[in-house]
């Protein structure tokens, strides 16, 4: 019995499992290093193939194959984790049958084969371990909104050492009329006086964003959330501004990983009127990590916990705050640890 039949469909297996993982790996995610190693080990099995093995294509037969129909019914996958799992066990499976097969026919091919499947289940951890976790959603305690016209003395620098004294859950970069190299350039300087568990996201500059590799927070006439999220890549987290929730629900539903609501109150810096602390405590009780913004500040927090907030987003109230970073600890120590279930103590 000829072996040519098994190795030319095994050989494609392998081909057409390796081009859908270098796919994940190129347009999901935008890894040029992973795609490359997955490109080259598909290029070098039809290298191989053509070099070795001349007359496989004579004993292709799909129509007779008995075992394609119980391939076929494996059905749909249920997420891109799932496609990366069923491509790999099918290249790691038909490289198994090219090398053990193979050396029966060409000992060269078999021994290309085995050069190829070195180093391949690290290669299947590492996309798949990247495909199935995302970077996790934590409910931020508190977010300070930074501008510089709004603190003391346009000294930024110094509100921003004393959030990083604090250690504040988020900052948020909010300047609305700079050019995108100056807002870069300030965005570094904040960042370079930040702790790493701080997170810090850059305000409707999405470009500025994925630049520096950071969250993005967009408003609702921004960049629509599927498109920034094809600039920013799978792991970046983006906010969208909300003002109850069916709009949060809909901002959840294409793609955003947290919403603000608001505003809250009478605010100096939202000319809006107030959807109240209730609008918040209904996007709390849906599970949807959230800030309530807008007019928060310490007196009236309270009411805010009372409605269910787990968090909140803070301009003026801590940037004119005479202390600093005392403010960000009774804030957040409000509303209990970053990592506890969404509710105030």
């Amino acid at each position: 019995m000829r072996a040519e039949r098994l190795l030319d469909a095994n050989l494609n297996r392998a081909r057409e499992g390796l081009r859908t993982l270098e796919e994940l790996a190129r347009l999901l995610l935008e890894d040029a290093d992973l795609a490359e190693a997955f490109r080259t080990r598909r290029r070098r099995l039809g290298e191989l193939g053509e070099a070795q093995l001349p007359d496989l294509l004579p004993q292709r037969s799909a129509a007779t194959d008995p075992g394609l129909a119980p391939e076929l019914a494996a059905g749909p996958r249920q997420d891109l984790s799932g496609v990366a799992a069923a491509a790999a066990g099918r290249v790691g499976e038909s490289l198994r049958v090219l090398e053990e097969v193979g050396s029966t026919v060409s000992p060269a091919f078999s021994a290309g084969v085995q050069a190829i499947r070195h180093g391949w289940y690290d290669l299947d951890r590492d996309l798949r371990l990247r495909l199935g976790t995302r970077k996790p959603v934590v409910q931020p305690r508190l977010c300070v909104l930074l501008t510089r016209a709004l603190c003391p003395g346009g000294d930024w620098a110094r509100i921003v050492d004393a959030l990083a004294e604090a250690g504040v859950d988020m900052v948020q970069i909010r300047e609305k009329s700079c050019s995108d190299g100056e807002l870069l350039r300030h965005a570094e300087e904040v960042r370079s006086k930040l702790p790493s568990a701080t997170r810090l996201v850059i305000n409707d500059r999405v470009a500025v964003a994925a630049t520096l590799g950071l969250d993005v927070h967009l408003g609702r006439e921004d960049l629509p959330t599927l498109a920034a999220r094809q600039i920013l890549g799978r792991d970046a987290q983006i906010g969208r501004s909300t003002s109850g929730l069916t709009e949060a629900q809909q901002a959840v539903a294409e793609g955003a990983d947290l919403v603000g609501v608001g505003p809250m109150f009478v605010s100096a810096t939202k000319d809006k009127t107030p959807v109240g602390p209730s609008a918040a405590g209904m996007v709390a009780s849906a599970g949807i990590p959230h800030l309530a913004i807008g007019g928060v500040d310490l007196q009236n927090i309270d009411v805010l916990c009372e409605h269910g907030a787990a968090g909140v987003a803070m301009c003026r109230g801590v940037l004119e705050a005479t202390d600093v970073a005392g403010t960000v600890d009774a804030v957040q120590s409000r509303f209990g640890l970053v990592t506890e279930a969404r509710s105030c103590r």
